[in-house]
């Protein structure tokens, strides 16, 4: 194969795999990536990883289901403050009866643009979400991947405290 014809095939490869991982800024945060993104996700790394601001030792690894409804103790639970890469993600949790009455986020990015849409989803959608489930059951928010892991572990370290 002539050395153009390579060139010309690694630069189309390349070019593929750019379009294929784009996601556009305006992108649909509604959607629920329905398998676990962290797995295939090329763009995440330990680094990259949620980690609790201000912890001295390392936390336990949250569990994904939250407890039954009916198996909480009553009250106000805060979450831990989990910094991200674009910022600090924290829930607190109102326990009324036993399961989870309201859910509102202490601290979400501030930041314009994306991170501005991402936040307010976060606060307008999601709560809703997790009181009908009574827990985090889904996956990621496609387009918002850090702030969904780091959102679901400090609601983990709430309901935590409930249990």
């Amino acid at each position: 194969m002539p050395k153009r014809g390579l060139i010309a095939l690694i630069l189309s490869l390349a070019g593929l795999r750019l379009i294929v991982a784009y996601t556009p800024p305006g992108g649909d945060l509604a959607s629920v990536d329905p398998t676990d993104a962290a797995a295939g996700d090329p763009s995440s790394s330990a680094s990259a990883e949620p980690t609790p601001q201000n912890s001295s030792s390392p936390s336990t690894a949250p569990n994904p289901s939250a407890a039954p409804t009916g198996t909480l103790k009553d009250g106000t639970y805060d979450g831990e403050a989990i910094e991200f890469k674009y910022g600090i993600a924290q829930v607190e949790i109102v326990v009324s009866g036993g399961a989870i009455t309201e859910v509102k986020a202490l601290q979400l990015p501030t930041a314009g643009g994306y991170t501005k849409r991402v936040t307010n989803f976060f606060k307008s959608d999601i709560p809703a979400r997790i009181i009908a489930d009574q827990g985090w059951k889904i996956s990621n928010v496609g387009g918002a991947t850090y702030t969904s892991r780091a959102y679901k572990e400090s609601l983990q370290s709430a309901i935590n405290q409930a249990s």
